[in-house]
């Protein structure tokens, strides 16, 4: 049995590493940039579909904005990128937790913490509920299946991810490399189409969408244009996701480490905004319509599109206007599905970092920083992706209302990280002296201003139009976490102060004081060679007293065992414990209490011989009442348990 749970334990987990082997992370540029930047790449596989959801709330004449959406967002994305790219040289390889723990205290970090978790929740889920969308939309059998694709993505991808970083790193840059090859062709391949008049239009084009009585009303008022801009703008803030998630890996990078991540957060976010602003662009051109409910929302030839219409993703819709062929949606379609599961990876990196960092603070359980094999800390991604799983399960995998819970958790954590920074160097200036010095300050002064500006800006729109609409999940959950940490910790530090030495001399001196005398007592089923081998050690052990206890739960057996007792001649009493309702565990229980209170002051062994099968299955014939008893006297004060195994050969 053994060896079969090793091998599946090795099979799952991966090979166990050594400590000094666990710590390499040494990623060049070119490995780092596809697993990190994967997050902030894949957003144009669904921030598009969540602009145009909210612009054509006011009908087709609104689509004319979503250019004009796409370069506030990307303009925010760049003033966020070259703030975070400051931090990284800042922070170095702390991460955003160390950061905010330092500058804004522990309330700050906890909150930070429950932010970027909750964040990587929904990273997870979005990315491959979104994933499932596309499946479906290039694999027409599939459809009406998308939850269960979308739970066996995340069963999926938490198994590669057990298997630790080398394998994550096998699969991750090919993806990612290949979805922006595809994904730059596909907008150069647009905008040369669109200049040369020979750009086709979207099969959703000439749907009509259906809107509510005076919703176009609000494209004739400035106020109404402003706010549906707004609305849309925080929709599509989620192309933001991404950009700390570099900051928070920096020491996975390849010396010079800070460098080397700057850089690539800079390309990152460089690819991300003109990716999407291409996206959007060509949208317009195309004529793209994306609703939030087709059934209610779409007529295809005057007529309700209905109930099991499936509406594919607007980048799809794009590439088949480009191009007109199907393979051409297919192969960019089984692109995007790769470049979203891994940043549903770069999630399962983070997470457990993240939770390590906080479990060696004690504001989560010490089990999420167990790491005995390849895998990247195993208990947090098994955390990470049984949450994730559940979230889709009862949420369902729709990827709109998944994303109205993703934006708050991101932007809270960098609000804080970029306030944290502004804070730093708010300090260092009022200290520094020198001229020059103080230069620089006021100059990162001035950048961390701008970034936390932005951040706060997003942040407060997102709250404002997103609460009811799902946001107020993720600041309920948000909440939760921060008050579970709290009381996590709490539990840890009453703990502590119980073991804790004490400074007082006469309490040390009570504490290292020896019991006034040992008694053992053995616990007797039947007197076989487990009995005897316990018996053995007891008095091997040289206590005050010896004294073995035979429950009376059968007349028959207990006579049997008096009578052997006695034929072996043993120099230690035998004790026969009544047991009116047949519970060995509570007669043996009652007697060692009433014990205790005779005599406080002294120690009680209880020796509790138990045989060991050597398969587990068999253990099912036998009763644990052993075991039972063994679980309630380690609730007792002054008792200790001594388990005398005797192994049963094969």
């Amino acid at each position: 049995m053994r060896s079969i749970r090793s091998a599946a334990t090795r099979l799952i987990f991966g090979a166990p590493v050594t400590s000094r082997h666990a710590k390499k992370g040494n990623l060049p540029k070119r490995r780092a940039l596809p697993l990190f930047g994967a997050d902030g790449f894949s957003s144009v596989a669904y921030a598009p579909d969540e602009i145009l959801l909210t612009l054509l709330l006011a009908g087709h004449g609104a689509l004319a904005y979503s250019p004009l959406v796409g370069l506030g967002i990307a303009l925010i994305l760049l003033i966020v990128v070259g703030a975070y790219r400051y931090n990284i040289h800042h922070v170095g390889e702390r991460g955003d937790f160390a950061l905010v723990h330092q500058n804004l205290g522990i309330t700050a970090a906890i909150v930070l913490g429950a932010a970027l978790m909750v964040d990587f929740m929904l990273t997870v889920s979005v990315s491959l509920s979104s994933a499932a969308q596309y499946l479906e939309s290039i694999t027409p059998v599939l459809l009406g299946h998308q939850r269960l694709i979308a739970c066996s993505l995340i069963g999926l991808v938490t198994f590669i991810c057990l298997r630790g970083l080398k394998v994550m790193l096998r699969v991750s840059h090919l993806p990612s490399y290949v979805f922006l090859v595809l994904l730059a062709a596909t907008v150069v391949c647009g905008l040369i189409a669109d200049a040369t008049g020979q750009l086709g239009r979207a099969v959703s084009a000439d749907y009509t969408v259906l809107v509510p009585d005076g919703a176009t009303e609000v494209l004739t008022t400035q106020l109404g244009v402003g706010l549906l801009l707004v609305r849309a703008f925080a929709s599509g803030s989620v192309a933001l996701t991404g950009v700390n998630t570099v900051s928070n890996a920096v020491k996975a990078f390849a010396p010079p480490r800070q460098r080397n991540a700057a850089t690539s957060l800079m390309v990152i976010g460089g690819l991300s905004a003109l990716s999407l602003l291409g996206v959007l662009y060509l949208a317009r051109q195309t004529g793209v319509v994306s609703v939030l409910d087709p059934a209610q929302g779409l007529l295809v030839k005057g007529q309700p599109v209905g109930e099991d219409f499936h509406q594919v993703p607007v980048l799809l819709q794009i590439t088949d206007a480009i191009f007109g062929l199907p393979l051409a949606s297919v192969l960019l379609g089984a692109a995007t599905i790769g470049v979203l599961i891994v940043a549903a990876m770069t999630a399962f990196t983070g997470f457990p970092m993240l939770a390590t960092t906080i479990a060696a603070k004690q504001y989560l359980p010490v089990h999420l920083s167990a790491r005995s094999s390849a895998s990247l800390y195993a208990n947090g991604v098994l955390a990470l992706g049984v949450s994730s799983m559940l979230l889709v399960a009862i949420v369902g995998p729709n990827v709109h209302a998944l994303v109205q819970m993703y934006i708050v958790g991101v932007f809270t954590a960098m609000t804080l990280t970029q306030y944290a920074v502004l804070r730093n160097r708010w300090r260092a200036q009022r200290i520094t002296l020198d001229t020059k010095k103080r230069r620089t300050l006021w100059r990162d002064i001035g950048i961390s201003a701008i970034g936390t500006g932005a951040s706060v800006t997003v942040l407060v729109v997102v709250i404002l139009t997103k609460f009811t609409h799902g946001a107020w999940f993720t600041v309920l959950l948000i909440f939760l976490l921060t008050w579970l940490m709290i009381k996590t910790n709490k539990h840890y530090s009453a703990i502590d102060r119980q073991l804790a030495l004490s400074a007082e001399p006469d309490q040390l001196a009570a504490d290292r004081a020896l019991p006034s005398r040992v008694h053992a007592l053995i616990y007797v089923e039947r007197v076989r060679k487990p009995v005897l081998r316990a018996l053995a050690y007891a008095r091997a052990s040289r206590p005050s007293s010896i004294e073995a206890l035979v429950v009376n739960v059968d007349e028959a057996r207990t006579r049997e065992n008096i009578d052997t007792w006695e034929a072996l001649e043993l120099p230690v009493d035998l004790t026969v414990l009544d047991s009116p309702y047949r519970n060995p565990s509570a007669s043996v229980l009652d007697y060692v209490q009433h014990m205790r209170q005779k005599s406080p002051r002294d120690v009680l062994v209880v020796y509790l011989p138990e045989y060991v099968v050597p398969h587990w299955w068999q253990g099912i014939f036998h009763r644990r009442t052993v075991h039972k008893l063994k679980a309630r006297l380690r609730h007792e004060p002054g008792v200790v348990v001594a388990s005398v195994p005797w192994q049963i050969d094969r």
